[in-house]
């Protein structure tokens, strides 16, 4: 049934049993006693019209007095009476909590919606930051296609200059420049994805193909750091349902942690996925001095680096958007005998796609 039908067809309930408590107070020998049950009334309202709340409380309270006058009751204290007070109070006294939780709700709702456009926010402003750290990178990588799409224009042209023209020769080099042209397309496409602002996205993501998308971005900044990596991904992952870009963003956040704690001497950055249960579990791990056991508890909090030029941003900013997407990601402790730390995400399954 749609939302706005069924919100009507409640709202018509609420009607009916308003006049129907009023009929049977007025007009049966049930008199004020039913009239407590306007506090139904009252606390459907609080769900389905929070804004009048007073307003029916006041119509509820104004009903069960007239119905006593209708019974012919006036100014004598009896035993009618008293029932009558007492439904009084038990409606205006439901009536002013479901009002008081209601504003109460609607303050917490502002709160949390206002919390998570700054975490969002935040969320930008960091993975743009991440976007500078790796200019080196990017440039990089839009520079090699158009290096070749270059390279392949001026031997079509030397192709159509000879004496004899070579029109196989140049249709091999503009299909080569076309096949370049779509990798540097992909490249910006990665990035400006990167970049856009906007709201979080829900949909199966492939972990497989959002791993090497990751792993094409970093590769001259795994270069300059001297680090080597190694995916070692399961067959045939399901997708997890989330915010790709936001899924992207914690992937390159701790592989560029792997990587700075790794410098300058370099190594091994191994990035394994596979199943866990009814999800999926990825793990970065680096070969770096590893994370001193007095310190793992505190990688998640705000503003607290290991870095000396560090903002202590970016892990509790990786847990806020594996928290959102339902999983849990931890720092496991390092093993006696290996060097190196180890990050751990856990997320669920797509349920679009089971």
């Amino acid at each position: 049934m749609p939302g706005s039908l069924r919100a009507t067809l409640q709202k018509t309930v609420i009607v009916l049993l308003t006049v129907a408590i009023f009929a049977i107070d007025a007009f049966t020998p049930l008199d004020s006693a039913i009239a407590v049950m306007y506090v139904t009334v009252v606390l459907a309202t609080a769900h389905l019209w929070p804004r009048h709340i007073l307003a029916v409380t006041g119509l509820c309270l104004g009903l069960t007095l007239a119905a006593h006058f209708i019974t012919g009751w006036f100014g004598v204290v009896n035993s009618s009476l008293a029932r009558c007070a007492v439904s009084l109070a038990a409606i205006g006294t439901s009536g002013y909590l479901a009002h008081v939780g209601a504003r109460a709700t609607a303050r917490l709702l502002q709160r949390e919606e206002s919390l998570r456009l700054s975490r969002q926010q935040l969320a930008h402003v960091t993975r743009v930051t991440t976007l500078g750290e790796l200019a080196a990178s990017i440039a990089h990588e839009v520079n090699q296609p158009l290096a070749a799409i270059s390279a392949n224009g001026e031997a079509a042209l030397r192709w159509l200059r000879r004496p004899q023209p070579e029109p196989r020769e140049v249709e091999h080099a503009l299909q080569r420049m076309l096949s370049d042209t779509c990798r540097a397309s992909e490249v910006i496409r990665r990035i400006r994805a990167l970049a856009r602002k906007g709201d979080a996205s829900f949909a199966p993501v492939d972990v497989t193909d959002m791993v090497r998308d990751c792993a094409a971005l970093l590769q001259r900044e795994l270069a300059s750091h001297g680090a080597t990596l190694v995916l070692d991904i399961a067959d045939g992952l399901p997708p997890v349902g989330g915010d790709r870009v936001q899924l992207q963003q914690v992937l390159i956040n701790l592989l560029m942690n792997g990587m700075q704690a790794m410098a300058p001497r370099g190594g091994t950055l191994t990035l394994a996925a596979g199943r866990q249960g009814d999800g999926l579990r990825i793990a970065v791990s680096d070969e770096g001095p590893g994370i001193p056991d007095d310190q793992a508890g505190r990688l998640f909090e705000p503003f607290y680096s290991t870095k000396p030029d560090g903002m202590g941003m970016g892990l509790p900013i990786c847990r806020s958007i594996v928290d959102a997407h339902g999983g849990r990601i931890a720092a496991l402790p390092s093993r006696p005998d290996r060097r190196g730390a180890t990050i751990e995400i856990t997320l669920p399954a797509s349920r679009e796609a089971a």
